[in-house]
């Protein structure tokens, strides 16, 4: 994996009044934040604290602390083109990253297929980032009645349990059992009026995994287990899922040695093609037969797939092919059976 020249995109991400807003306009205060463009669906609906504006047109907004401002221009593809044009020819601040923040009645999944799908866009751009706004006071009332809160949870890196100053202990708690369930391996933060640093944020690499191997093992980090491994000779697949009603689970395919990637290629597209409306998010590392010095980076939403990424496996490290799977109603033991067929026999 070479160096990555692009610029980071970061999705912000949570349900009508979540603290999005809240959020945005406290980070961007930070000196670590000044090269930034925001982009928001209605520049109108967003506190970003008007006075600091320096200039504007009448699409983009130069803030005086050297971010940038526009709004969703026709989609978001024609928005980012446009920032990016007008970048090089100097006719706005420069940036080097980008936030963009959903309404929040929006399912963030198809923005982020567009920023997967479109190889034009993706000459200048990457996704670095998924932040979840969870309502501390209303989650459970979002989720029963808002399929899109499930989605805007269950894909994200880093939920931000928003508002924990309004609730007690024991309701922290039960909010905190809740993101677990739809996305277990994401970061999970309780804050209040927006106050957690921009560091522990943005620039960490934790969707599309950037060059540097740390970045990449943590971007893959161990969920948490329900049960005991399955022994496999030679191998070993220990495979977590969580369950709540119909909502999202997570499923773990590994295996210790060397797989087929052919296999593995075959089995994930099969399984996106069959089951496209379940399946939420796919991310890998794999150690395979055809490149063993190397690791695969596999990564996917819905049934949209990045091109498999390569990075040098150190020789006295041992890692294990591991593939993490967010779908609804999974039937988990006939992909087990597939995997072990397919991609490690």
């Amino acid at each position: 994996m070479r160096p990555d020249r692009r610029t980071p995109v970061a999705i912000v991400t949570g349900f009508l009044g979540s603290g999005k807003t809240t959020l945005l306009s406290r980070v961007l205060a930070e000196p670590d934040m000044q090269k930034v463009a925001v982009i928001v669906n209605e520049f109108g609906a967003v506190s970003i604290d008007h006075r600091l504006v320096a200039r504007s047109d009448e699409h983009i907004v130069e803030l005086r602390n050297g971010c940038v401002c526009c709004t969703i221009r026709g989609d978001l593809v024609m928005t980012l083109r446009d920032l990016h044009r007008r970048r090089a020819l100097g006719e706005i601040a420069a940036f080097d990253y980008v936030v963009v923040e959903t309404t929040g009645l929006a399912d963030p999944v198809p923005l982020l297929q567009t920023l997967i799908a479109n190889p034009p866009l993706r000459q200048h751009y990457y996704t670095d980032v998924v932040i979840a706004c969870a309502d501390a006071e209303h989650l459970e009332t979002t989720l029963a009645d808002h399929d899109c809160g499930e989605a805007q949870i269950a894909v994200a890196d880093i939920v931000l349990i928003t508002k924990c100053d309004r609730v007690g202990a024991a309701d922290r708690a039960g909010v905190r059992r809740r993101v677990a369930q739809l996305a277990p391996d994401a970061e999970v933060h309780e804050i209040a009026h927006g106050d957690i640093a921009a560091r522990r944020l943005f620039r960490r690499g934790l969707f599309e995994p950037r060059a540097e191997r740390q970045a990449v093992l943590q971007w893959l980090r161990p969920l948490p287990t329900t049960g005991q491994a399955t022994p496999l000779a030679p191998m070993a697949m220990p495979h977590a899922h969580r369950h709540h009603a119909d909502g999202y689970t997570s499923h773990v395919l590994s295996a210790d040695g060397p797989i087929s990637l052919a296999g593995t290629s075959i089995l994930l597209n099969r399984l996106v093609n069959s089951d496209r409306e379940r399946i939420l998010r796919i991310k890998g590392i794999l150690r395979t037969r055809e490149r063993p010095g190397q690791l695969a980076v596999v990564h996917a939403v819905r049934d949209k797939f990045y091109p498999v990424q390569w990075m040098e496996r150190p020789a006295d490290t041992e890692t294990a092919s591991r593939i993490v799977i967010i779908a609804r109603a999974l039937d988990v033991g006939a992909l087990d059976d597939a995997f072990v067929r397919t991609c490690v026999h």
